[in-house]
């Protein structure tokens, strides 16, 4: 998969008696949520010690909440408790954020309704953060900065990177209805640091592979139309998610996300429909010059792809 020394950091910490909740401290796109995808294919595959073997993952995706009355926060700590001894770890993406919409004062965030039950030690959670917030959860003797140990997630070089791209692929290549050639990977490893300096690895190049894969199937395939269609919802509603993050509009982020939960049940039913999830039945091709076409247009440079030795 790549990232093995954070996945078994990981681990290692997920199996502690005290300050058992990682944090996974890295700038956007350098892979903290493939590392946490690394672990729930571990527990799957039973490639976990034995106090992990009965565990799931399961992502918390709580929108900022009003403020109610005291017996509702009880209810919401003990649904949570409950389904921590269910085997339930919780994964808290972005625990930095703020609410944006609604003043701060009048809600409460999901790290303020984990709270108690974290201290307590009824809850695991697994959760992601930027450096530069993380440094001031600790320079303010932040609760979070007490119960989490941080797991520094550095940008991928490239060897790692192409390790992360191999592991995804058969996913981009099933969503995409298509097939990357033997060296899409590297290329878009390549193309990637060259193209998008701005960004971090595997994250960019992540990206580049699933641009070049929708635009290859845009161009050369025969899906129906109506799934195409979707698709493109699919990738326009991502775009906006990623824009609302970036300026901390995280209302409307959400709103975004349900939307893009919405279509992907969508694409679901249609690929059902059309029979489109044959093993061995991609539709286009992926080639190296659209690797590259991919990687230029995705910084406002679309022009033809050259070659590369």
């Amino acid at each position: 998969m790549g990232r093995e020394s954070e996945l078994a950091r990981l681990i290692e910490l997920l199996c502690r008696f005290t300050r058992k909740n990682p944090v996974l401290v890295g700038e956007p796109g350098v892979g903290k949520r493939t590392i946490v995808g690394g672990l729930a294919r571990r527990i799957a595959d039973g490639n976990v010690p034995p106090s992990l073997a009965e565990k799931s993952v399961l992502a918390l995706d709580l929108p900022p909440l009003r403020v109610l009355d005291g017996s509702w926060r009880d209810r919401l700590d003990r649904a949570l408790v409950a389904a921590a001894a269910e085997g339930k770890i919780f994964f808290l993406d972005r625990m930095h954020e703020r609410p944006g919409a609604i003043p701060p004062a009048a809600t409460l965030d999901a790290t303020e309704l984990l709270e108690r039950a974290v201290v307590a030690g009824r809850l695991q959670v697994i959760a992601t953060s930027s450096p530069r917030t993380f440094a001031r959860f600790e320079a303010e003797e932040h609760w979070l900065a007490e119960y989490f140990e941080p797991i520094a997630v550095a940008p991928a070089d490239e060897e790692s990177a192409a390790r992360v791209l191999e592991a995804i692929k058969e996913s981009y290549e099933t969503f995409h209805n298509v097939s990357y050639a033997g060296d899409a990977v590297a290329h878009a490893v390549f193309w990637a640091g060259k193209y998008l300096k701005k960004r971090s690895l595997p994250g960019s190049a992540v990206d580049v592979l699933d641009e070049a894969g929708a635009a290859a199937q845009l161009e050369r395939s025969s899906l129906p139309r109506e799934v195409v269609e979707v698709q493109q919802r699919i990738r326009m509603i991502a775009k906006r998610i990623e824009a609302c993050v970036a300026n901390h509009q995280f209302e409307k982020a959400r709103f975004y996300s349900d939307e893009e939960r919405k279509e992907r049940d969508h694409l679901r039913g249609l690929r059902e429909k059309y029979n489109l999830d044959r093993p061995g039945n991609p539709t286009a091709e992926v080639r190296r010059e659209d690797i590259e076409r991919a990687a230029r247009k995705l910084v406002g440079n679309p022009d033809s792809a050259g070659s590369v030795s």
